[in-house]
Order: structure tokens, then C-alpha cells, then sequence
């Protein structure tokens, strides 16, 4: 696929193609406030996750803190679009000897196929999309984030967590920075809600800099 089929993935291209792939060609600006961001995620997930897809994995930090903390889930599919890093988290994974994760290359947000390839095939659970919402447009993101929902509800059952940059925060302590794009908390929460009444919003953690949302699929 051409970079003119998916630019929200050119900073990460240019990123690896710069600096090789690790932690910085994730382009999180701090260690500490991704920690901070997967503390709240942990939180959503419980202490025994079960089958987990991280869309967007990078490196895959999020597998490594679970594992830190004792959290490890079931199984972990960590998907991500830039093939080099594929590679890197999966070695890295291999060297901490977690079992049952798996690095896979894909686009979650123009294969279509995929949401519901992973909730049928591969019985996931529970999808994360963590700092991987970050270049696109809000309304790319709610549109994506619904495809995915729409699968865990067609199983009837799972979770969604995701967050993203808020635009409530303090311009002048964290100003804008592109390539990331800053979404409304308020319009995201109720574009939530009106896929899911077990709709919860977190805003508190980065004092405003940063939400997390999780959608849980309604039991009939």
C-alpha cells in the first residue's frame, strides 16, 4: 500500500525510516505518560484479561507493562500498520519469553476485514487502540472505532478501550504538536454513548491532556 492510500501512517513511516524502529519512532512525547495512559487501561481490563487485539501496538509497550504488572492476558494480537516495527515487537516479545503474543502487519484502519476477522477467527475479546488514533481526524477515528465495536456486538459480547488526545487540555502547557490531532472529549463520549449505554469516560489522569473511553457491548 502507497503512502497516498494511508498518510495517517507517514509520520510512523518517516519516523522508522529516521530513527529505526523502538520508542521513539512511536512518537510518544514521555515514558511517563504512556505508563500513565496503559495504568488506565490496565484498569479497564481487570486482572485476568482475556483475548486481547492492540491496534496500533507500535513496539508493543503496552504487552511489556501488562507483563511488569502481572496482568498478562489469555492471548495478545498486537496489530500494527509499519512492518519494521511488526518485527522489533515481535523479537522483542520472543526475547521476554511471553507466550501466546503474536505482532501482526495490517492497516486497522483501512482493512476492513479485520475487525471481524479477529472476533470470529482469532476470539478476541477486548480491543485497545492506544495513542494509534492519533493522526487521524475525529471522524475518521469514530468511524473506524465503529467497525470495530460493530464486530464484538455482532458477537454479543466485549469491550472497547481507546484514547486520545483531548482538546480541553491547558493550551499552554501542552500546546499543539503535529502530527496529532485533538478530538472533543464531550462530542467523543456521546458519540460513545449512542453505540452503548455501558459507556465510561476517564479525563482526569494527564489533567485534561489526554481521555480514555471504554465501551462495553450491552447483553440482551
Amino acid at each position: 500500500m502507497s503512502s497516498s492510500d494511508s498518510p495517517y501512517l507517514d509520520p510512523y513511516r518517516d519516523a522508522v525510516a529516521e530513527m529505526g524502529a523502538g520508542f521513539e519512532a512511536q512518537l510518544w512525547l514521555s515514558k511517563d505518560a504512556q505508563a500513565t495512559r496503559f495504568r488506565v487501561i490496565a484498569g479497564a481490563l481487570g486482572p485476568k484479561p482475556g483475548v486481547i487485539a492492540d491496534l496500533g501496538c507500535g513496539q508493543g509497550d503496552l504487552l511489556m507493562f501488562l507483563k511488569q504488572h502481572k496482568q498478562l492476558p489469555k492471548h495478545f494480537i498486537g496489530v500494527e500498520g509499519v512492518d519494521e516495527m511488526t518485527h522489533h515487537a515481535q523479537q522483542l516479545a520472543d526475547k521476554a519469553n511471553i507466550k501466546h503474543a503474536v505482532f501482526q502487519t495490517h492497516d486497522f484502519v483501512a482493512d476492513d476485514w479485520l475487525p471481524k476477522q479477529l472476533v470470529e477467527d482469532a476470539n478476541v475479546e477486548t480491543f485497545i487502540f492506544s495513542g494509534s488514533l492519533n493522526t487521524l481526524s475525529m471522524d475518521q477515528a469514530q468511524s473506524v472505532l465503529a467497525k470495530y465495536f460493530s464486530a464484538l456486538k455482532s458477537a454479543g459480547r466485549g469491550r472497547m478501550v481507546f484514547n486520545f488526545l483531548s482538546n480541553r487540555h491547558n493550551v499552554e502547557r501542552t500546546p499543539a504538536q503535529a502530527p496529532a490531532v485533538r478530538f472533543d472529549p464531550v462530542e467523543m463520549f456521546d458519540w460513545a454513548i449512542g453505540l452503548t449505554k455501558l459507556t465510561q469516560l476517564r479525563h482526569e489522569y494527564l489533567a485534561g491532556h489526554d481521555a480514555t473511553i471504554v465501551m462495553d457491548v450491552v447483553n440482551t
